[in-house]
């Protein structure tokens, strides 16, 4: 007898097993169409990542490694610029270049005028003064017109106290982790004639917290000046560079436009590549979100009303169960639904970010090739 009530209960357990769960399905059909959350609206306007964002266009050779930041242009007023360069003097020659060196500068770089010998006279009389007038004419600025009219207004005058100013062009700059976004860039005729030592200075310039690179134009220097200047440019990790004919002064002077020119390009590049990579990431970065917070946000509020909703529609305890089983196995397929998103988009992001990157190098290497 009993054998018969156990088989027979096991058999009505069995035969409601089917009805249960297809009651909890309409029963969660009904409490999402009376309490539930559009869930799908979770799922829309998922962002499109950028992968594309090259436009450099470097024209020919360059001799900078980094995008320049800051520049300052140390320019030689001794007396001695007053001296013949072909058919005009060193001091026009001087002027010339330091034109093409602001000419086409970045809007984020910017550039400073020390000016040295251009006090005193170059007698015994006027070394003091002189050695001692090494003067900041333009501080750090964007405004090249300012600084092109502070060294046309410049007229040779004294001596040369090349150390101190290559220490007062270090003050127009700042610690730096780049070797090369900060140049000075000395425009010169001659040796150190005040006791400095512009090479120490020089090498301390590149060598210390400014990592800046120091570059020689040597304007018709005489032979045996040609080796301490060479030997400041080596120093500051720099190029130095004679000019004795107007020839030479017109290539570099083309030279430097280049220069400038590509370094703006560099510069570009890598801000138009840092800008797309930052707006993938903020995109993918805020689009999750949302969706964490949506999915998670519906989750939660219809859990906190099925009970509720249960007890409103005199739901037996089964029913009940059966409901929050269902809502449960509804609100896990939410959740996976948005976690194949999420990876699907993080993969995107990664993707597209590092071909930005890739194009960022290939720039890089082109940039490079063509010094």
């Amino acid at each position: 007898m009993r054998l018969l009530a156990l088989t027979a209960l096991t058999a009505l357990l069995l035969s409601t097993a089917p009805a249960l769960a297809q009651d909890a399905d309409a029963l969660l059909a009904r409490f999402l169409q009376d309490r539930g959350e559009d869930i799908d609206a979770c799922f829309t306007d998922m962002p499109q990542m950028r992968d594309d964002q090259r436009d450099a266009d470097f024209r020919g050779a360059t001799d900078a490694p980094v995008p320049l930041r800051r520049l300052v242009v140390a320019f030689d007023a001794s007396g001695s610029m007053a001296g013949a360069l072909g058919s005009d003097t060193k001091m026009a020659a001087a002027r010339q270049a330091v034109n093409a060196l602001l000419d086409d500068l970045p809007d984020d770089v910017t550039a400073s005028l020390v000016a040295f010998g251009h006090r005193g006279t170059n007698d015994d009389a006027g070394r003091a003064e002189s050695c001692a007038g090494v003067e900041t004419l333009v501080p750090a600025t964007d405004d090249t017109t300012a600084l092109k009219a502070a060294a046309q207004a410049l007229e040779p005058a004294g001596w040369t106290p090349l150390a101190d100013a290559l220490a007062a062009a270090g003050a127009q700059l700042a610690p730096s982790d780049a070797v090369g976004e900060q140049v000075v860039y000395v425009v010169s005729d001659g040796e150190e004639t005040c006791g400095g030592d512009p090479v120490e200075q020089a090498r301390a310039l590149h060598d210390g917290d400014i990592r800046a690179v120091v570059n020689i134009l040597g304007l018709d220097l005489p032979a045996d000046e040609r080796a301490q200047l060479e030997a400041v440019a080596q120093a500051g990790g720099g190029l130095f560079t004679p000019i004795t004919t107007q020839n030479e002064l017109a290539r570099e002077i083309e030279e430097r436009r280049r220069w400038n020119a590509n370094s703006f390009e560099m510069l570009r590049t890598n801000n138009q590549a840092s800008m797309t990579q930052l707006r993938n990431s903020n995109a993918a970065g805020g689009a999750l979100l949302r969706l964490n917070n949506c999915v998670g946000g519906r989750s939660l509020r219809e859990s906190n009303r099925v009970r509720a909703w249960s007890r409103d529609q005199d739901l037996t305890p089964d029913q009940q169960a059966a409901l929050r089983a269902a809502l449960t196995a509804a609100h896990d397929a939410h959740d996976a639904r948005a976690a194949k998103i999420r990876s699907t988009l993080e993969a995107a992001r990664d993707s597209a970010n590092q071909a930005v990157q890739d194009q960022r190098d290939a720039d890089a290497a082109e940039f490079e090739a063509v010094r």
